[in-house]
């Protein structure tokens, strides 16, 4: 199967046009904007693809969990009316399901080749226990304010860092280099207020996660939606689509050249 980009379509430009509206800087954002829309459907169509010849069943990841230590803690915690606060991440089976397909679009497969692999706001710890499980040395980071996550990830025997990350703020030590570094559905990038950080603070947790790579790492982060429904500045897009980064809907993928900065999606 062809898995090529397709052929940018060719512009034809109207020369009677007012040649002045090219040099208008909305007009240009918006012309950009309208490609990198078409280049995301088909980063989009892409996975799909890929994930077709990953096939990954989650029954050995549910069977690899203590059943009875688990709805113990569901009996404390769950409500099934409760589908917005981490209560809801108790519904093992669906949220294994998701993990798993996380796993998919990453190509994790198992070891060997061993990897070292980094979650941020690991939460739950479903994807850090199928990397493990894939045989994968991995470490979690995250707050500790939710008692479902603390009980889940003690659980699960997962190893986690406790930290709440801030705006120009490096990271604390997480120790040797990461293969793959991984946030899912975050929320540290937004401030109180709700509003989601800008280009300059990616640019900054974009460079301190990339040190933390091994020469051939890489970073996978799905942004949780903006108030208005999108995940994403048109922007903060268009940085992202700077640095090389592949963009599956609201999943921003890049990978590192050897100066261990993100240069290239994959």
């Amino acid at each position: 199967m062809d898995l090529a980009a397709p052929p940018m379509t060719e512009i034809q430009v109207d020369w009677r046009l007012d040649l002045s509206t090219l040099n208008n800087p909305v007009m240009r954002l918006s012309h950009k904007l309208r490609k990198l829309l078409n280049r995301d459907a088909y980063d989009s169509a892409k996975a799909t693809v890929l994930r077709m010849f990953y096939p990954l069943d989650s029954k050995p990841f549910l069977e690899a969990i203590d059943r009875k230590a688990f709805d113990a803690i569901r009996e404390r915690h769950f409500n099934p009316e409760d589908s917005v606060s981490p209560k809801k991440y108790l519904n093992l089976e669906s949220w294994m399901h998701t993990n798993v397909k996380r796993v998919r679009d990453l190509r994790l497969k198992k070891a060997p080749p061993r990897l070292r692999v980094l979650d941020i706001g690991c939460g739950s710890g479903y994807f850090l226990h199928i990397a493990r499980c894939l045989g994968h040395d991995v470490l979690g980071l995250d707050i500790d304010r939710e008692p479902v996550f603390r009980e889940t990830i003690s659980l699960l025997g997962l190893k986690r860092i406790v930290h709440q990350i801030e705006p120009f703020q490096a990271l604390p030590d997480t120790g040797a280099p990461f293969d793959l570094i991984t946030a899912h559905m975050t929320c540290f990038n937004r401030y109180d207020d709700g509003t989601p950080w800008g280009i300059r603070e990616w640019e900054f947790f974009l460079s301190d996660t990339a040190s933390r790579l091994t020469s051939s790492g890489r970073l996978q982060f799905d942004l949780n939606a903006l108030r208005d429904e999108r995940h994403m500045e048109p922007e903060l897009r268009l940085y992202f689509r700077s640095k090389g980064a592949r963009i599956d809907r609201r999943r921003i993928y890049l990978k590192t050249a050897p100066s261990r900065r993100p240069q290239l999606g994959y």
